[in-house]
Formats: C-alpha cells, structure tokens, sequence
C-alpha cells in the first residue's frame, strides 16, 4: 500500500525529510511546492511528483495521503487548514505558527476531522530521552535548566529570522526545541517569568529587532521550577539540558545523556537518527490509522508555541504570566 506524500516548502528543513522518507518502504511522493517553482522542480526531479508554485493549487489537483508543511514561522497561510478541509494528515515543522488563536483554531479543526498530526520536535524521538522520562519517574526531581546558544543565523542575511514579526525570535524560532523537551520531561507549566537583553545587534544588522538573550524561568504544574537561558551571542553552537534531584544529576546534550550519582557516573551516546523515527512514526500513524506513535502532534506544538509566545509578553509586561 502506497502513501502518498506532498511537501509545501521545499528548501532547507524539507529536503532533510525527503531523504529519510524515501528510506521508508511504500512512501510516494506526489506533489512538491514552494512559491521559488525552481525549489519545488528541483524536488519533484530528485524525489518524484509534480510541482507547483501554489499550494492551493497543488492540493486542489494532487491527492494525497500526508502532507508535508516546512515553511517559515511568518508564512502559515492557510496550509493547514486546507489539508484539513482535503481530509489530508500534516506534518508541521516548528513553530507551527505566529499566532496562538489561529494555531489553537486549526488545532480543534483537526481534532474535529480527525485528522492525525505530527510537529517536528525531532529531539522526542532519541532513545536516550526515553531513558531520561523513565530515570525521572523513578527519582525525586526538583528542577531543569535548558540552554541553547548559538549565532545569528546565516550572519543576519536571511532578514526574516532576525525580524520579530516573521520569525518572533530566537525563543519562538529556535530555542522552541528545548523548551518542548523541557515539558516532554517534567510535563505542563503553569506559569512562566522572562527577560531579555537587547541592543547589540540591531546596532550590527539591519532591521534586527528580536532579542539579543532570553531567560525564562519556569514552574511546572506538577511542582518543579526550571529556567533556559538563550542567546545569539555565542559564535557556534551550543545546546543541553540538566535536571536536578535527591543525589541525581542528569545531563543531555545532543545525542549523549549523562547520569551522575556523585560516585558513579554513565555516559551513553546514541546511534539513532530522531528524524528518521519522526518520520517513521508519523508514516505508520498514518497507514495504521493510530496516531500513539506520534511523540509530539500539532496539540503538543500548540503548548511549546503558547510558552515561548507569552515569555515574550512577560518580557515587555515585566510581570509572571499564566500558562
């Protein structure tokens, strides 16, 4: 049995998709489109399906089993709630949108059509994080810290990423993945407290308006407290997260978790490629009709979206928001 696959958004994120899903027996690829028509030819050439520069187009004349949305934060325009319309499953890359209200629509649409979902918090599907949920359920945890550091992307030249209406920031953008796998690990918030700190490169790039650094402390409803700190300030790349408890120190940063109990310390490095098994999983929800292989859906990216999102209201408010 064939499913039948389109992408809307054919650069970047997407090509990294289409790689693993063509390792995926039965995946067909059907439509490709990007409003660049180039992009979407140069996919439809490599990968297979015809391509479009218009995604209402494409939807209107292409059937699909899924469909691929990996488009900038600024450009959700209707994707979504066309493939619901269509009857179509969709796959979001992160952040799944700008606006919360409208993200909340389309999330309610889905679940009235029941349309299975998937987002790409690609980190979930480590198999090292699983060990981390199943350390945390037997332990005394109190807190978290995240952080995520890094440059400004492509040297502030993509102008979108560095203007707070089209990519809302570092913390919307970027350090999302972290705050997911944040309330992956020790579930809800219920409130959140951020600052910023700003004014050295809207001095350096043209039209940068976002944040220089972000820090955002947390409470979580089930008790614990946590905070991530955030910058464009680093030159590379840098991004972990450490949980806290009674004799218990727990470290994950890219593919190796560490555990420190003082006088024993384990050390695992992971082999798995997350965004294959994000893929996979979402291609089985689909064929088999049972959305539990998704670790994160478009409900789960709508609460990662409403924390980064209010972090930036309590930066300009000066005053801790309810989650």
């Amino acid at each position: 049995m064939k499913t039948r696959v389109g992408f809307i958004g054919c650069g970047g994120i997407s090509v990294a998709h289409m790689m693993r899903l063509e390792q995926i027996k039965g995946v067909e690829f059907v439509g490709m489109c990007d409003i660049e028509k180039g992009k979407a030819e140069q996919a439809a050439q490599r990968y297979g399906g015809k391509a479009y520069a218009e995604f209402e187009k494409m939807l209107e004349e292409v059937k699909m089993d899924v469909c691929y949305i990996c488009v900038p934060p600024f450009a959700h325009l209707g994707q979504e709630e066309l493939c619901i319309e269509k009857g179509i499953h969709f796959f979001v890359e992160k952040p799944v949108h700008l606006d919360l209200e409208k993200a909340k629509n389309i999330e309610r649409e889905a679940k009235a059509k029941g349309i299975i979902t998937s987002a790409g918090y690609v980190l979930r599907y480590y198999d090292i994080v699983e060990e981390i949920r199943e350390i945390i359920a037997k332990e005394q945890i109190a807190f978290i810290r995240g952080k995520y550091y890094g440059g400004v992307p492509w040297d502030g030249k993509v102008k979108w990423f560095i203007t707070k209406k089209l990519s809302g920031g570092q913390l919307v953008e970027q350090s999302t993945h972290t705050v997911n796998l944040m309330h992956y690990l020790l579930g809800d918030l219920e409130e959140i407290f951020a600052y910023k700190t700003e004014g050295i490169f809207n001095k350096i790039y043209s039209g940068y308006d976002v944040e220089d650094s972000s820090l955002l402390l947390c409470k979580f409803k089930d008790g614990y407290i946590g905070d991530l700190v955030s910058t464009w300030l680093w030159s590379g790349f840098s991004s972990s997260v450490d949980i806290m408890g009674k004799g218990i120190e727990i470290n994950y940063q890219g593919n190796t978790l560490a555990v420190n109990r003082g006088n024993h310390k384990i050390i695992k490095v992971s082999s798995v490629d997350p965004m294959f098994e994000e893929n996979k999983a979402f291609i089985k929800a689909v064929t088999e009709g049972d959305p539990s292989y998704i670790k994160s859906d478009y409900a789960d990216a709508v609460k990662t979206l409403a924390i980064t999102l209010k972090a930036h209201e309590s930066m300009e408010n000066g005053l801790p928001v309810k989650i």
